[in-house]
């Protein structure tokens, strides 16, 4: 496992540029989007998704807790001219119907798998998840080595931060129980049953041969800087569970890297394309 890192711009060059950035975003998505999302009715049941480009392999996007699938828009059209990709927004989210089963990572993942073959879209997948998108991304993985071709964690939550976090005694470890309890249904049922993920994962076992890229920001809402450590430090435990891993450090990033630093995280998955065959 390697661990390189990418230096920022000063800090209030940086707060300013990504005020800009962020607002620019905003307004993008306000009038458009660069993908055009459908609803379909799959399993009896509308689900919105975006679906573009072609190739031998399909990268496949997944987003995290109570995000859609419009964060991935810059990043997955961009890929999107190199080879095919799926995105979509899970149940309960965007145009998604919501769904009365389970919340769990493993449920997840298993949703993730029958839409897939609903859509006709077969292996061989290049897995990109961001923040608890990438924890149903590393389950996806590890469940089915023989599918993946590669894997691009994304500022993931490591399935066992929480737990880390607040044994070492840092502030801000999770979302407080306060907030948990204003957020949407669906939200709270993930956040909830994201504790059952470090068994779900550890019970799949280890990664297979395909590269893994761990993408760590390490500025998230304030957080001290023992936060950040810690943060960073378990991201670089992640990548060296894996064979041929490597933990990429965007210093003075923020947690939505697609957006910040969407070119990067672009680069980062078309590096792990196989080379097309003759």
């Amino acid at each position: 496992m390697t661990t390189s890192s990418i230096r920022r711009s000063p800090r209030s060059f940086r707060f300013t540029v990504r005020a800009f950035a962020l607002l620019a975003l905003a307004a993008l998505m306000a009038c458009c989007t660069r993908l055009t999302p459908t609803v379909d009715r799959v399993a009896g049941r509308s689900v919105e998704l975006v679906e573009a480009g072609s190739g031998e392999v399909t990268v496949v996007f997944e987003s995290g807790l109570g995000d859609d699938w419009e964060p991935w828009d810059d990043v997955a059209s961009e890929v999107a001219l190199r080879t095919r990709v799926f995105a979509y927004s899970r149940p309960g989210y965007g145009d998604s119907d919501a769904t009365p089963s389970p919340r769990d990572a493993a449920t997840i993942v298993a949703d993730l798998k029958a839409l897939l073959a609903a859509r006709g879209v077969a292996p061989p997948y290049l897995l990109v998840g961001h923040s608890f998108g990438g924890t149903y991304m590393e389950l996806f993985a590890k469940s089915h080595p023989e599918e993946v071709v590669g894997l691009v964690l994304v500022d993931s939550r490591h399935r066992d931060f929480t737990a880390a976090c607040e044994t070492a005694r840092i502030g801000g470890c999770s979302i407080p129980a306060s907030a948990v309890s204003s957020l949407p249904q669906v939200e709270r049922d993930e956040f909830q049953a994201f504790a059952m993920s470090s068994g779900e994962i550890h019970a799949a076992g280890g990664f297979g041969a395909y590269p893994v890229r761990v993408l760590t920001a390490t500025s998230h809402n304030g957080g001290s800087a023992a936060f950040e450590a810690l943060w960073t430090s378990m991201h670089g435990s992640l990548a060296r569970e894996a064979a041929n891993g490597e933990q990429v450090v965007f210093n003075g990033a923020g947690h939505y890297l697609q957006i910040e630093e969407s070119e990067a995280v672009t680069q980062a998955i078309l590096r792990l394309l196989p080379a097309p065959r003759p």
